[in-house]
């Protein structure tokens, strides 16, 4: 019999939750859970809910948004998007780099929104670079905004969940345990480092099709469901992290 944790998420032998339809269902139902209560949250946690929360889309704030400024052709630029991007995510942007993203994307918006509708992975590395060069203290390569600011269009807007996914450092951090569990790949490189978002979702493409064997599922995560299920169980909201885990767990065989 499998061993489950105290919220009920079904766990492998070293205590990682398992890839699994049944536990990214629970993940989702207990971000949503968590929107709806007043209880003791972070900063960050409250902010983050209300953009990713699935029960009542009316109340999901991002989706919101993206949905009324499509209805305006997104005429009024996208600074709003920007910027509630940024607060819900932490992605820590300058109000330069958001000033300069705005003008990127209303100068480009048919050629972004129409590469984010096809899947092309390319588009990430290109909104990544439009602040790395300014010239002012805080530019950067935003491969972290990017990726949130690609999935939330193709989601909110498109209405797809598995062509983007975003990449934060609660994900680079557990992605070592999935990949050697799974796919006994090791080292997992530094996606952010090498700019490569496309070699990033085809490893958590592997990933998720070597779960679905393993556990002999009739439909295969997808990348909506896997960010989901990874991203609750260890950023900490149910008041555990797993990140930082002894070497030595890391490389227990998963079986």
């Amino acid at each position: 019999m499998s061993k489950t944790d105290v919220q009920g998420f079904e766990l492998d032998k070293n205590g990682f939750v398992k890839l699994k339809k049944s536990n990214a269902d629970l993940a989702q139902k207990s971000v949503d859970n968590l929107a709806k209560e007043n209880g003791k949250k972070s900063k960050n946690t409250k902010k983050a809910l209300p953009a990713i929360r699935e029960d009542d889309l009316s109340k999901n704030e991002l989706r919101e948004l993206i949905q009324k400024e499509s209805k305006k052709n997104f005429n009024d630029g996208f600074k709003s998007i920007i910027k509630k991007i940024n607060d819900t995510n932490s992605t820590h942007l300058s109000s330069e780099e958001q000033g300069k993203l705005d003008e990127y994307f209303s100068e480009y918006k048919e050629q972004v929104l129409n590469k984010i509708e096809s899947g092309d992975m390319s588009i990430v590395n290109e909104i990544a670079r439009v602040t790395e060069n300014m010239g002012v203290s805080k530019s950067r390569y935003n491969f972290s905004f990017a990726s949130k600011f690609c999935t939330y269009i193709s989601r909110y807007l498109f209405e797809e969940y598995d062509k983007f996914m975003p990449y934060d450092q609660v994900l680079q951090a557990v992605l070592p345990y999935f990949a050697w569990a799974y796919c006994k790949i090791d080292p997992v490189k530094d996606f952010k480092k090498g700019k490569d978002y496309p070699g990033y979702i085809e490893l958590v493409r592997a990933i998720i099709e070597k779960a679905q064997g393993i556990y002999n599922a009739p439909e295969k995560l997808t990348l909506k469901e896997f960010d989901r299920l990874l991203w609750y169980k260890y950023k900490g909201l149910p008041g555990e992290d797993l990140i930082g885990l002894e070497e030595s767990v890391l490389k227990s065989n998963q079986q």
